[in-house]
Formats: structure tokens, sequence, C-alpha cells
């Protein structure tokens, strides 16, 4: 009675449920005066499952005794059973009902083709009852896979090792598969055709799963003398007769399930082809994806003559004389979209392929640069992942560190999906959630317990590593050979020449490296990275180490060549400070902002190299990210007044404030209705600043005490976009002043004062300088244009009105806002304003004058402002469909309805477009066609502005500039014309609007086009 407490106690600590533990092995008669044998108990404690382990072993026991004794006998063969069956549950069936599929785990023979295909062609011979022949088939395919099982799990082989196996174990079963057929299909009868199988994806690169699709293409020819006709159906009838047999479920499971959905057409081509059919398409018809895809392909079974000959044909699709940049971006594209899909998005780390720092992406990253260097360099035309790797540092294309540890968290990864598979012969790459899974999956791949911490939380810390360094390898791989091949190379002396023995890696691979990675002028962006990496220097040496993370984000921005450059005047305007480097280094998210921020915008470049200050906001996130509003940017502009010329601190505080919007903007921390608001207030708190200024030197140069004693009041008002709070980065200021004299000042006197301060406003912030200027400032929409005076009292304003303001003047007044200088008399001004904007309702004739005239202007607009070289319609601001369709439709009914219902009256478009959708005077979908065209809009001449396009008011003509703009804009490569069909549309759509409430034109006589 004593040993069974004991014995319990160590099946306990073995993992395994004590009591049942002791029955079933009563069950199986493997207790010995009531006790265990020590060498299975420990074997089982090592287990990924113990007690599936231990039902293999009972079941084995009871079934076939003596296969069982002789197991047990022979601790090898014991270690083997018990590792395959605790990893393994379908297999571990496998071997407690089937003798022979034990027995073949007593040696450590390896899986060879020839043996293999031997078996299948005997299986398929020995019957012609299909049902028979695909449980032969699936027999010898599982049995052979317990056998690979038991050599990885027990680690006689590696991983790579495994891979090769289970991928002769396919390729013997295919030519098994399609000799036993093609024979039987034939009979006595000489064949008419020869049939050869080409592998494809993981079996064609050698690194099959215990659980892949097995993907194939077949081609055939015509033997001599036979017809075509009857080699056609010979070939027909044998292919699918072996796709059948394979991909049949049977009790044995099925041998596998083939995949030949890669050939030309998919699933609706033909299942074979002649190499003359496969050539014609592949020249006319063929997709990017479709030449990647031929990279692994490999003769696999049948005519391997064949087969070779299939490649060679191959081999000028696959390996062109030129591989264009829209190539890699499309296969770019396609691998962004896989790893976009939600399956893979919410998995997340789990997703070990093709989540972060997963499987896809080092077979990405070793395959893009093989299609860059492979086509000079035949000795990286291999179809393995880790044999190119090597082929790869061998020959200098990528840093030998780097590839070695690329290459073992390869291992890592395909190690743990291996295990994964094996649990329950089920496709999957995602570690389970839940942590007694986990566990298991940790122990499957040979990690144990160690004191407090379990198993499961060793492989998550270390696969988290290995992801991780997958992620940070990316860049390294790709760049560090670039960086390091000028590493001993003074920085002067490489701009001359570079020795070509620095590297394995030659001037010209380098250079194509780059071009095909998104760089238009490969010699250009080497000259930069020469200046900046060239020598011992400290400076080298950190920017080698920054470099890296910031060209592989560069290669991924509008303009990489143009960042490149930027970011090497960056650097160099630093002098020998090494502060932003050191900091980039040590903060990879910020290196990738820069690369980002200067890749897309040559403003941000030109902003940040002019700013030292600015480099602050890359550094200091919180201070980027945090919208400042009015009023403090207003103490901002005042405070600057102290130490500065009013000119010099306006400007300064401009350029700063205006680089941290565009870093907010370019990384996604702005929306476009943000961007104006910041814009505006940026604008009123100069607009204050110079006012404030200018108020306290007249008060200096007339000896009175401070500004109050000037005898004038004076406010600044703001029109159009500025009044509407909607200004663009490339806005004018559209302003009007007004002046009142004080008790006792005479007007004449308030007058002369307030046209002097107005001016110098004016100058002050329109000055242009060595920096640029502050802010263009606009006064031409007041009074009599630019013949008539800086600024009036407000009376002058109203006599003005009511006597000679055109009736555009009027509409100008719907858009005014006091923005600067005395608050009350702004205030009068625009409640002034507003009588003059919005008249009171007359008769329908006067109504109809005043909608007339409008049109007439706009109309006048379109025809003198856009210059006759531009196309009409690729004026983003007057063109039809353009903002201004916006902007008068609005303010039409604005004038329109705006007397009585005063939640009208604002100056912003966006608002008065919810105001006119909440009063039911807009249809929903007309005002909101109206509200997206007008931000889509805006932020295409927000983007022109930051890509430094002369005009940005129109839509560039040239494809490639549109194709810059519109990946600024976020469309993926090659997306400018899905860009042009959004433009087009969203303007297609204000123009219907704009013609049925601005032009009265009835949509069902004219639908909607121009």
């Amino acid at each position: 009675m004593s040993r069974r407490p004991s014995l319990r106690a160590r099946l306990a600590a073995a993992g395994l449920d004590a009591e049942r533990a002791e029955a079933d092995l009563e069950r199986a008669d493997l207790l010995v005066e009531g006790d265990i044998d020590e060498e299975l108990l420990r074997r089982l404690s090592e287990a990924a499952s113990p007690s599936d382990a231990l039902a293999c072993v009972t079941n084995l026991a009871v079934d076939h005794p003596q296969l069982a004794r002789d197991v047990l006998a022979d601790v090898e063969w014991l270690t083997r059973v018990i590792a395959v069956a605790g990893a393994s549950r379908p297999l571990g069936d496998l071997l407690a009902r089937h003798a022979d599929a034990t027995r073949a785990l007593e040696t450590l023979d390896h899986v060879e083709v020839a043996p293999i295909a031997r078996a299948v062609a005997a299986a398929v011979r020995r019957t012609d009852d299909p049902g028979e022949q695909s449980a032969g088939i699936a027999t010898i395919r599982r049995a052979a896979t317990a056998d690979i099982a038991a050599r990885d799990l027990t680690g006689v082989t590696p991983v790579e090792g495994v891979a090769s196996e289970l991928s002769n174990l396919a390729e013997g079963v295919l030519t098994g598969a399609i000799e036993g057929v093609h024979a039987q299909v034939v009979g006595s009868n000489s064949p008419s055709a020869r049939i050869g199988v080409i592998g494809m994806g993981k079996l064609g690169g050698q690194e099959l799963n215990y659980v892949s699709d097995v993907d194939v293409m077949f081609v055939h020819e015509v033997v001599e003398g036979a017809s075509e006709d009857e080699a056609s159906r010979e070939v027909r009838q044998t292919l699918t007769t072996v796709l059948e047999l394979l991909n049949t479920s049977t009790t044995m499971g099925r041998a596998y399930e083939v995949d030949p959905t890669l050939r030309p057409e998919g699933r609706s081509g033909a299942l074979s082809r002649t190499i003359p059919a496969f050539v014609a398409y592949w020249e006319r018809w063929a997709k990017t994806w479709e030449f990647q895809a031929l990279l692994k392909a490999r003769p696999v079974a049948g005519d391997r003559s064949l087969g070779a000959r299939f490649l060679a044909a191959a081999e000028p699709f696959v390996w062109p004389e030129r591989l264009e940049p829209d190539v890699v971006a499309e296969i770019r594209a396609m691998k962004s979209r896989i790893e976009s899909k939600p399956e893979v998005v919410r998995d997340g780390d789990r997703q070990i392929k093709l989540g972060p720092g997963g499987i896809r992406d080092v077979e990405f990253a070793v395959q893009l640069l093989q299609l860059v260097h492979g086509r000079g360099d035949r000795s990286l035309r291999c179809t393995g992942t880790l044999e190119t790797l090597d082929a790869l540092a061998a020959n200098g294309y990528v840093d030998e560190e780097d590839a070695a540890h690329f290459a073992d968290a390869y291992r890592l990864l395909r190690t743990v999906e291996h295990r994964l598979q094996l649990a329950h012969e089920r496709r999957t790459h995602t570690v389970p959630e839940d942590p007694d899974d986990q566990e298991w999956i940790a122990r499957a791949v040979g990690y144990q317990p160690s004191g407090e911490e379990t198993a499961r939380v060793a492989l998550l810390r270390d696969l988290r590593r290995t992801q991780a360094q997958v992620r940070e390898l990316h860049a390294k791989l790709f760049y560090r050979p670039l960086l390091e091949r000028y590493a001993s190379t003074p920085a002067a002396a490489a701009e001359v020449s570079v020795p070509h023995e620095v590297t394995a890696m030659g001037e010209a691979a380098a250079q194509e490296r780059l071009e095909v990675l998104g760089f238009r002028d490969g010699r250009a962006a080497l000259r930069d990275v020469r200046a900046l990496t060239g020598g011992i220097s400290r400076r080298a040496r950190t920017v080698r180490a920054v470099l890296p993370a910031v060209l592989q984000v560069l290669q991924d921005t509008p303009d990489p060549d143009a960042g490149m450059a930027a970011f090497r005047s960056l650097i160099e305007s630093q002098s020998d400070n090494g502060e932003l480097l050191a900091y980039l280094r040590d903060h990879p998210d910020s290196a990738q902002l820069l690369g980002r921020v200067l890749g897309t915008s040559p403003v941000a470049g030109e902003l940040l190299a002019g700013q030292p200050q600015g480099i602050e906001w890359l550094r200091d996130a919180s201070l980027r990210d945090r919208p400042r509003d009015r009023d403090e940017l207003v103490r901002m502009a005042l405070s600057r007044m102290h130490w500065q010329d009013t000119t010099a601190a306006l400007r300064r505080l401009k350029r700063l404030e205006l680089l941290r919007l565009v870093l907010r903007d370019l990384s996604g921390g702005a929306t476009i209705g943000g961007v104006g608001e910041e814009l505006t207030a940026l604008a009123e708190a100069c607009l204050v600043g110079a006012l404030t200024a200018e108020l306290q030197a007249q008060a200096d140069r007339l000896g009175v005490d401070g500004p109050d004693a000037l005898g004038v009041r004076i406010a600044i008002i703001g029109m159009g976009k500025l009044g509407g709070r909607e200004l663009q980065y490339a806005s004018d200021l559209d302003v009007l002043f007004v002046h009142e004299a004080a008790a006792g000042v005479d007007d004449a006197s308030a007058s002369r004062i307030a046209l002097d301060v107005a001016a110098n406003v004016m100058r002050s912030l329109s000055a242009i300088t060595a920096e640029g200027t502050a802010f263009d400032v606009d006064a031409d929409l007041r009074p009599e244009g630019k013949s008539g005076p800086l600024s009036r009292s407000l009376a002058s304003y109203r006599t003005y009105w009511e006597r000679w303001a055109e009736p555009w003047e009027h509409q100008a007044l719907l858009r005014v806002r006091a923005v600067a200088g005395d608050g009350d008399l702004g205030t009068r001004f625009v409640e002034a304003a507003h009588e003059h904007a919005y008249p009171p309702d007359g008769d329908d004739e006067a109504a109809a004058q005043r909608m007339a005239a409008m049109r007439q202007m706009k109309a006048r607009l379109e025809k003198e402002r856009i210059p006759r070289r531009i196309d009409a319609e690729r004026h983003l601001k007057l063109g039809p469909g353009g903002l201004s369709d916006v902007e008068w439709t609005v303010q039409l009914l604005q004038q329109r309805h705006g007397v009585t219902r005063h939640v009208l009256r604002t100056p912003s478009t966006m608002a008065a477009l919810d105001a006119l959708q909440d009063a039911e005077l807009l249809e929903h979908r007309d005002a909101a066609w109206m509200r997206d065209g007008y931000r889509f809009l805006t932020r295409v001449r927000n983007h022109l502005y930051l890509l430094r396009q002369r005009d940005t008011d129109v839509v560039p003509s040239s494809p490639r500039t549109v194709e810059v703009l519109a990946r600024s804009l976020g469309y993926s490569r090659g997306g400018w014309q899905d860009f042009e069909e959004e433009w087009r549309r969203h303007t297609r759509h204000v123009r219907q609007v704009c013609e049925r409430e601005f032009y009265g034109i009835d949509p069902t006589i004219r639908r909607g086009g121009w």
C-alpha cells in the first residue's frame, strides 16, 4: 500500500493524471511489482504531452505486446516513439494502431525520394480500386511523416533538414503516383506524351511543412509521332487521376492536398501546357506575382529533363535584363495586402507566418534581394530561403552577421510552425491563446519549466525577441552592405571614386539595389550615402547606425531621392553637433518619422535644416503632437518682441510653428480641418504681434505714454479663408483694417496714424528676406481695392457699402471675422458688415439680379484667372467642381436664407454646410458631396505646397509628379490613376450640386458633368 502514493506522486510530477495513468499502466501490464520503469517515466515527463505519449505506449502494449516490449527495451527507439506521440495526437494514434509505422522508428534512415517513389508506384499498381490506392499512398506518407517527426523531435535533424525531408517525401509520392498512374493510363500502348511536374512554393524551395499544400504546375510535350489530341487526352486523364488519388480522404487521412492553381489562368486554365504555350502566356498575360512564384520553381517528378527545359524557358521572364521598380512595388503591395487581412491583424504577433517579424518577412526580404541581384549573379538563383541567404552573404550582398541572425530567427519560427502543425495535423500558423496549449507547444519545441518559470513563458519571450529582431534586421539586411562599403573610405575621396574591392558588392549592384527599392537615381543616392558614411569620424559611425532605418522608410515614401538629399542637408547643417544623430540612433521611431517626413515633403526638409531648434519637435512627441491654441501662440509672439526685431521674430515663429504643424500633419496627427484651424491661429498670433509692436512703435515715435494714448483704436478683420478659419499652407492673409478716433481726437490725425500702422503691419509680415516671409498679407479686398486707403473708419465703410459696393463685395462680407486689435470695434464692424452681406428680403426681381450678378462674377473669374495654358478641369480652385464651386454655392445659399436664419451666419464654409443640411436647405447627399469634395481638394492643395509645387492650384499633368502627389496622399506605389479617379469623382459630385443649387440647371436636362 505504501508504493501506490509514491507512484502516484511521481506520475503527477511527470505531468500525468496520476489515477488515470496508473490504471492505464495496469491495463497494459506495464507495472512491475506495482511500479513504473524509471526510464519510461523520465521519457514521458519530457514529452510535450505526457498523457498523449502514455496513451500511445499503453495502447501499443495492449494491441502489440511484443512490439511494445521491443520498444521499451531500446531507449532511443522509446524516446522517438514518445516524442512523436507526445507532440502529435494523430501520429500517436498511427503508431499505436499500425505496427509498421512504429517499426519504422527503430532506425534513423532518412527519407529519400527513390524508395518512396517505388513504394507509391507499387501501391498504385497493386489494385485498380482508387480508394485502396489512395489509402495505400496515404499510409506510406503518414508513416514516413512519423519517421521524420521522430528525428525532428529528438533533435537529430535540424529544421532545414526536416523541411528538406518533408519535401523529399512529397517529391517521392508525386514521382511514384505519376509513374504508376501514367503506366495504367497508357496500358500496353506507347506513351503519347511526356509529363513533368514542377514544384512551386515550399515544395520547390524544399521547405515543406508537415501540413502544407503541395503547390505544383504540370508541363507536357507530345512524343514524336503521336497526335496532339491523343497526348492531351492522356495527360489530362493521368493528371486528373493523380490529383484525385492524392487529394482523396481515406481512413488514413489524405496523402496530400495537391494544389495546381498557380498555373496560368488558375483554376480556369488548362491543367497542363506545353512549354511554347507557357511562353506565350508569360509574354502576354502573366502578372508580376506569377514570375515571382517561379523563383521557387523546381522539377520534382515525371520527366526531369522536360522540367529542366521548362525552367530554361522561364529564365528570361524570372530574371529580366532590367528589373523595373514598379515590379518590386507591386510585390511589396501584394505582401501588404496579405498582411492587412483581418485575421492577420487580429492575431498580431501570434501569427508567426504573416504577422510582423514573421516567416513571410524573412522570405520576402531574401526574395527581394534575390530578384535585385540574381539577374547578374547566377549563384543567387536558389529556391530555398536559407540557401539563398547563405549565397547572398557569401557574395557580399548582405552582411554575414545579419544573415546569421536572420537565419537563426527563421529556424526558430519554422520550428514553432512545424510543432503547431504536428499537434493535430492541421494547417495553422498561429500560436494559441490558451496558456495550457501554449505550454504544450513550448514543450514540443524543446522548452522545459525552470524553477518558477513555465516553458511557455520562455518560448513566448524568445519568440517576441525573435520577431522584433526580424523587423529590425530588415533594414540592416538591405542597407548595411551599402553603408559598410564606405566605412573606411574618407568621404571627400569617396565623392571622386570608390574602390571596387571594398566589398564584394560592386558599385553597379549597390546602385541597382537602391533603384529597384524605389530610388530613381541610384548614383545620386549612393553619392549622398558616401558623403555621410565615408571615413572613420564619430559622425560617420553614427550615421551608419541610423541610416538603415531611415533608408528603409525612405524607400516607401513619395520621393526617396529628395528625401535622401534632404537627410544629407539636415545632417550637414548640424555641423559637428551629434545630438540629433545620437537621438535618432537611440530612438528608431523618430528616425522612421524623419525618413517619412523628408521623403514626403521638401518643405519639411528645408524647415528642419534651417531651424536647429526645430529638431526638438522630433525629440519630444509631447511638444510636437499637442496643438497650440491661439492664446498660447499670441503669448509666444508677444514674448519674442522683447528681444527680436518684429519682422525676424514673427518670421521665425511662423517657420518654427509651421514645421511643428507639418510634422504633425505628415505623421497623421492632424486632420485637414485641424491644419486649417492651427494655421489660422498662427496667422492671428502673428497679426496680433505685428499690430501690438507697431502700436508701441508709433507711441514711441510720437512720444506718448503707450498705445492707449495714440487716440485711435484699430482692428484687423479677417476675410476669406482667414475669416473662415480654413487657411491652407499656401494661403495669403486677406485682411481689412478699420480704425476709430478716440474722443477729442480729430479724424485726420487718427486716420494718419492708422494708415502708418496698417502699412507697417503689412510690411512686418510680408517683408521678403533671405528666410522668406512670415505671411503674405493682402488688403486688396478693401473698398476701391489697391487705390483705396489701407484703413478706414467704420462710418466710411458703411457709406461705401451703402452707395458704391459691388454685389461681390457684399458677398465677400459673408466671411468677415475680427482677428486682431480692438475687440469692440471688430465686433461692431462684423455686425455692420452682416447688414450688407445678408440683405433683407426684397422683391423677387432684386433677388434674381443678385443671383445673376454672382453667376456672372464667378464665370468671369473662371475665364480670366485660369491661365490659357492650364486645363481648366485640373484647376483645384476655379475649375469645374473645384473649391470655388463649393464656396460660391454655400455663399449664395447663405445670402438667400441668412436673413431669417441666423444659424447660417458663419464665415466657415464647413460650418455653413452643416447648418444648411441641418436646416434642410441642402440635401444630406449633396452636403456630404460638397463637404467631402472640399476636404479632399484642400488636402490636395496642401500637399502640392508640401511638395514645393510652384502652382498649388493646379493638379500637375506629368504622370510622375502626379504619382509623387498621390503617394504623399497615401495611395500605394503606382496609384496615381486611383488618385485621379477619386479626384474626378469628387469634382464631378461637387459640380452636380453647384449646377443645381448655384446655376439652377435642371438635372433632368443636364446630368452631372460639364
